[in-house]
């Protein structure tokens, strides 16, 4: 068996730690950069032209650069400036993640993550069969993480492991049972979460695989019939009125039903300064002047709990497109991936990718640095085959 070099050790240390920790992964993703700056006396020039070869990089950095222009025309220049550099995480991370993938394309992602990811869901289902009810509620599912992050990465775990099921058709039945287990394990997971848009959002990535892989279709029907059985248990189970049915009937007392005044709050925000917002982390500061009563028990609230919208309010015209433009690259090459190589990886990207953009709807989870590490880790990988010159096959 060959032994992992430092690259592959410390992508392998991310990958585990990742889904559990923001300090821990902060810390692997160090030792990744180390080890990198090792590795560059060799295979510089490969690190090189597989930067050279992303574009995502460039619309990375050009994100950056309008938050921080953003930022600087703000009403207040020096908290905006130190949210802004957050996106320096997310280009730090893609560096590194296409160079080390560029010097170790044959990286084990799937076990590394198996393992985290199971590990994830074991510990979140355990707290649901252990915590009870209270108030008529039941625990939602989180492990170490808030339970929309939870059910966000349970959403992505369920993906990828369908994505191998589509793909191992040569494997051996014992290893197509235990991704079936983990498949299973982790899809229970995300429903135990509660999260309901999560749950929407993996049917969507589910979706898209069906679009790029036809033996996925068949499976459409078992997908939705999921779908359908845990709308109908989040109905009945006492969930505390986290039904999917509340989601489309107004109601202003309903303290679930929040991001209706969010998205008020944030459009406005925008609508008074549509080209450069109010800045990185204005919606937190601005939010009362908005919304001056409380809602759900709050006065500051800090998202707005849909991407597009929030990055309207707090970034403007500007800092929209510069996003759009990251997200559209992203996505065009994530399904030119999976149309070159059709493997698990490829599949896994362009549908975690597609599960992301529905996710954001309601959530923000683009600046949730655990999270978007997670997903550019996943999409890194799944696009190798482009930054290989590839993509002509």
């Amino acid at each position: 068996m060959r032994s992992l070099t430092p690259v592959a050790a410390a992508l392998t240390l991310t990958s585990l730690v990742l889904p559990l920790s923001i300090a821990a992964s902060n810390i692997a993703l160090a030792l990744l950069a180390l080890s990198l700056l090792v590795r560059a006396r060799t295979d510089g020039r490969a690190m090189l032209a597989a930067w050279r070869a992303e574009p995502v990089l460039a619309a990375l950095a050009a994100y950056a650069a309008a938050g921080m222009l953003a930022a600087a025309l703000s009403s207040a220049p020096g908290p905006s400036l130190r949210d802004a550099v957050k996106d320096l995480h997310r280009l730090w991370a893609m560096g590194l993640f296409v160079a080390a993938l560029a010097v170790e394309p044959a990286f084990p992602l799937l076990p590394a993550f198996g393992l985290a990811f199971g590990t994830h869901a074991l510990i979140g289902g355990g707290q649901v069969l252990l915590g009870g009810i209270k108030d008529n509620m039941m625990v939602r599912a989180h492990a170490f993480v808030h339970p929309v992050v939870f059910g966000e990465q349970m959403a992505l775990a369920a993906l990828g492991g369908a994505c191998v099921l589509l793909r191992s058709g040569e494997r051996d039945a014992r290893g197509r049972g235990l991704v079936a287990l983990f498949t299973v394990l982790a899809t229970t997971a995300l429903v135990l979460s509660q999260t309901r848009m999560a749950l929407f959002a993996a049917a969507a990535g589910f979706a898209a695989v069906a679009l790029l892989e036809p033996r996925a279709r068949r499976w459409s029907l078992p997908a939705l019939g999921v779908v359908a059985a845990a709308a109908l248990a989040w109905e009945v189970l006492p969930t505390g009125g986290r039904t999917l049915s509340a989601l489309f009937h107004y109601d202003p007392s309903n303290p679930h039903q929040a991001r209706w005044a969010l998205w008020d709050a944030a459009w406005r925000m925008f609508r008074d300064r549509p080209w450069t917002g109010v800045g990185p982390g204005g919606f937190h500061r601005f939010f009362a002047a908005y919304h001056p009563v409380p809602l759900d028990g709050e006065f500051g609230w800090g998202s707005a709990h849909n991407l597009y919208l929030h990055q309207l309010a707090e970034r403007g015209l500007i800092g929209a497109a510069a996003l759009a433009a990251v997200l559209g690259t992203m996505a065009e090459r994530a399904v030119r991936a999976a149309r070159v190589t059709p493997d698990a990886r490829a599949l896994w990207a362009a549908g975690a990718f597609c599960a992301f953009l529905i996710l954001s709807l309601t959530e923000t989870s683009f600046q949730n640095e655990q999270f978007s590490t997670i997903l550019i880790l996943i999409w890194a990988w799944g696009t190798v085959a482009l930054r290989r010159g590839r993509e002509n096959l």
